[in-house]
């Protein structure tokens, strides 16, 4: 169990950057991270992290180290479960899978609710595409999924318990230089012979192509994207122009102008996603995820 917890230490510092972010994830001082590191490289006669003035990241043995830690984790986690469940109690772990911009806008705040609850339970999660997450919980490998679909492309959740947590708007963004960055509001069918940087994730291709065939034309997409980030990079650019959920708009590039288009078009939508009755913690986690998104 020792060396179990070394392998959760060098996955907190690999997600979080620094001995210090790693600690405060785990509740850990920042001392004792290091040493939980500096241990496990003792043992593996190698270094794993490289510390530098600005945080940590893992050396090329870390990287090899860390995929098989995750695999080790995750079939550690899967066996308290399977015993939990012979038991009849609660899990020992809650387990989130969540999109990009959930894992950085709305869990790491409901997860931190929850914890004050449940300090004693486990809390693990996988930063994963939606659709990734949606499986991971049809297969029992989630207790939640962080998942999402488009009002204008629904997507199938039957036979899943489904809890809505907030619709997250489409927005327009354009390079400052557009002619059309000046409008406070722009209209659908004014962006008819413009190019578009689509995305191609779960949906967002089609979200894009049913909302622009309302106004009457078809996109002509010049580039696609799976990420945000990315999608804002372009734009910012002058690579085209693009729909983006709110979401992930908190903190804009300074290359990019926003705005609302008229009419607004049906928004993205944010579901929590469990494949049965949750145990006590994962209800918990559930709640936490409601209001953490409604005071979002």
């Amino acid at each position: 169990m020792e060396n179990l917890q070394r392998l959760r230490v060098l996955r907190a510092v690999a997600r979080h950057g620094s001995f210090t972010a790693a600690g405060a994830a785990l509740t850990m001082s920042q001392p004792a991270v290091s040493q939980h590191i500096a241990v496990l490289e003792r043992e593996l006669c190698t270094q794993l992290v490289e510390r530098t003035t600005v945080g940590a990241r893992l050396t090329a043995q870390g990287e090899v180290v860390l995929r098989h830690a995750l695999r080790i984790l995750s079939s550690c986690d899967d066996a308290r479960r399977e015993l939990d469940q012979l038991r009849g109690g609660e899990p020992t772990t809650v387990r989130v899978a969540a999109y990009p911009t959930a894992c950085g806008h709305l869990l790491p705040r409901a997860a931190a609710a929850w914890r004050r609850r449940y300090p004693a339970v486990g809390f693990t999660f996988t930063e994963c595409d939606a659709d990734e997450a949606l499986e991971l919980a049809r297969h029992g490998k989630a207790d939640i999924a962080l998942t999402y679909d488009y009002a204008a492309h629904p997507i199938d959740l039957r036979h899943l318990r489904v809890q809505p947590l907030a619709d997250d708007p489409l927005l327009l963004v354009l390079p400052p230089s557009h002619p059309l960055g000046a409008e406070p509001v722009v209209d659908v069918a004014a962006l008819a012979e413009q190019e578009w940087i689509s995305g191609t994730a779960f949906a967002c291709a089609e979200s894009l192509r049913a909302i622009c065939g309302v106004a009457g034309f078809t996109p002509l997409v010049a580039l696609d994207s799976s990420r945000y980030p990315t999608t804002l990079a372009m734009v910012a650019a002058g690579h085209g122009i693009a729909l983006v959920p709110a979401s992930a708009l908190s903190n804009p590039p300074a290359g990019v102008v926003v705005r609302p288009l008229r009419p607004a078009p049906p928004p993205r939508r944010i579901w929590a996603v469990t494949p049965a009755e949750p145990a006590a913690p994962t209800a918990h986690m559930l709640d936490c995820l409601v209001a953490t998104a409604a005071g979002a």
